[in-house]
């Protein structure tokens, strides 16, 4: 609410008084910006990041291992291991940060598919391609104003 109020005020619609500092209200009024900025990611949006990366770590190692398992009941688990992994994904998706946000749901929906493929039984390995194209693009998001 103050703001609104204050924003009114900044806009020429009151004029300040005489005793008033104009300058000084906006600046520190402003809400924060929703995508990185020179001065880095807020102190949340690190942190989803760094377990959105073990999350996906932990994930791909799951997966490594349930796909020795082999067919047919390897494809279920494969792709158990998949779904389980874009759970806990979207666990990491609420931040202020818009880019990061989209970066983590593309990971997510990547593994969706690639578990909706392995529920599938196919016959050869499905291209991950969808996925590490997501996991770069979540890699530069969160090293997006880090100095990275």
């Amino acid at each position: 609410m103050a703001l609104i109020a204050m924003s009114g005020c900044t806009e020429g619609n009151v004029t300040p008084s005489a005793g008033s500092a104009e300058t000084s209200a906006p600046a520190t009024t402003a809400p924060p910006s929703l995508t990185p900025t020179a001065a880095g990611l807020d102190a949340a949006t690190k942190t989803a990041c760094t377990a959105a990366e073990k999350d996906i770590t932990s994930a791909l190692k799951e997966i490594a291992e349930t796909e020795k398992i082999g067919p047919p009941a390897g494809h279920l688990a494969v792709s158990a291991q998949y779904s389980a992994g874009a759970a806990s994904l979207y666990v990491h998706a609420f931040t202020d940060n818009d880019q990061v946000n989209d970066a983590v749901e593309g990971v997510a929906t990547a593994m969706t598919g690639l578990a909706d493929i392995w529920a599938e039984a196919p016959e050869k390995v499905p291209s991950t391609t969808d996925l590490t194209t997501a996991q770069k693009i979540l890699t530069t998001a969160c090293a997006a104003g880090q100095g990275l």
